[in-house]
């Protein structure tokens, strides 16, 4: 089952694809002018197997009509050998299903993640190899530059996944806040929870204890309930769905597990009780 460590910086990709643009700036890539950004398909399958399917794939747009595809990979562990030989076959299937050039990115929770993603991995083709474009706690771009203004509160969550951000610092933990209060009340949970679950227990706790305080508590206090209530209910609707003995696969256990809207929990929980296929639980 995947990770929250892994999933969250994907969910920030997906929720705002030009952070896929921010990752890139100062690697020396040429980025699209006045680049929009739009997700992907994942799956770099070509016609005949086997299947390649990245975590996430941006592509991003200028203004002039260039166009770049991003493959964005997120690592919490060195990667295997398996899925390190797959990684030039993502770039070389990307750049030709978009028909635009094409690069990787991986986004590395600690150093030795990042050190062990930076190898660079050799295909055997004279001039054929590839160096991946990582992004970890020694280079996340920084939330507070002005120029990432479009991506701030994306890079600050991600900042504290790859731990770039010491939130044992008060000054770092109230920027957090500050950028996150700037959300709607959903993304402002999910993004929270991400940052909770990075910071030490420690941290965790002076974080919790400073959006309990009069400065964020209306921002923050009721969202953590409803985000306790949500967790709960997501918890009872797997519970049901593995009673009534239906296989979940992993991508919708994460979906469950990740959403904070507990009308739609609620919805499900009661479609789950009486549906005889998970079709009939969760095609809206």
């Amino acid at each position: 089952m995947p990770s929250i460590r892994h999933e969250a910086p994907l969910e920030l990709l997906r929720h705002n694809p030009l952070l896929a643009a921010a990752l890139l700036v100062g690697t020396g890539i040429q980025l699209p002018v006045e680049a929009t950004a739009a997700v992907s398909d994942s799956n770099l399958t070509t016609c005949n197997p086997p299947e390649f399917r990245a975590d996430a794939v941006t592509l991003l747009r200028g203004i002039d009509g260039s166009r770049l595809a991003v493959i964005t990979e997120s690592q919490s562990a060195a990667p295997k050998p398996r899925k390190r030989r797959a990684w030039p076959a993502y770039v070389a299937v990307a750049q030709s299903q978009h028909n635009c050039d094409a690069v990787l990115v991986v986004i590395a929770a600690s150093r030795a993640t990042a050190r062990a993603c930076r190898r660079t991995i050799h295909t055997g083709h004279p001039g054929f190899s590839l160096a991946p474009i990582v992004i970890g706690p020694h280079n996340t771009p920084d939330p507070t530059n002005p120029a990432f203004a479009s991506v701030a509160p994306e890079l600050t969550v991600l900042a504290a996944l790859t731990h770039a951000l010491d939130l044992t610092e008060d000054t770092n933990r109230r920027m957090v806040l500050d950028k996150l209060a700037t959300l709607d009340r959903e993304t402002r949970t999910t993004y929270t929870r991400f940052v909770q679950h990075a910071a030490t227990n420690a941290a965790r706790k002076a974080l919790e204890e400073l959006m309990a305080s009069p400065t964020y508590r209306d921002d923050f206090v009721d969202g953590l309930l409803e985000q306790g209530r949500a967790e709960g209910e997501a918890r009872s609707l797997l519970r049901v769905l593995t009673a009534r003995g239906f296989a979940v696969p992993d991508h919708l256990r994460t979906h469950i597990l990740s959403s904070a809207d507990t009308a739609q929990l609620e919805a499900w929980m009661d479609k789950a009780v009486v549906a005889d296929s998970l079709d009939a639980i969760f095609d809206n």
